[in-house]
């Protein structure tokens, strides 16, 4: 019987082109994916990032969470968190809070005394001495 091979069968020792098209497909379909999958993860920090710098973190540390536990549930809490700003939630929270803070402050013109090394030796063998 005469028989032709079908167009993927190649000659020994020649290149087999469907196998190399269908890896250079495989290879993009992958990065492809992998970049959409971080560009959707990424969502909830660019959400957080006109924010309060405690929001963010938070926000941030969630999406780390769910990076690496592959727990959807840290990434819909960071996204929600993201969502809804902490200082319209609270507001007269924070503003104790930010005049607590302020009341904290010391003031630059307070400065604790600087002993040198040198001198607190001198300061110890008169001790000793004494």
């Amino acid at each position: 019987m005469d028989a032709e091979l079908p167009f993927f069968v190649v000659a020994p020792g020649g290149t087999d082109f469907l196998m190399l098209g269908i890896g250079i497909f495989l290879i993009v379909v992958l990065l492809g994916l992998g970049a959409l999958y971080f560009t959707v993860q990424a969502i909830p920090d660019r959400m957080a990032s006109g924010s309060h710098k405690i929001q963010m973190q938070m926000v941030g540390i969630l999406g780390v969470i769910s990076l690496f536990t592959m727990n959807n549930a840290f990434w819909i809490a960071g996204i929600l968190l993201a969502a809804i700003p902490f200082h319209e939630l609270f507001p007269d929270h924070f503003a104790r809070v930010d005049q607590a803070l302020a009341a904290a402050e010391v003031p630059p013109e307070i400065e604790e005394e600087v002993v040198e090394p040198a001198e607190l030796e001198t300061v110890e063998e008169a001790q000793d001495n004494a």
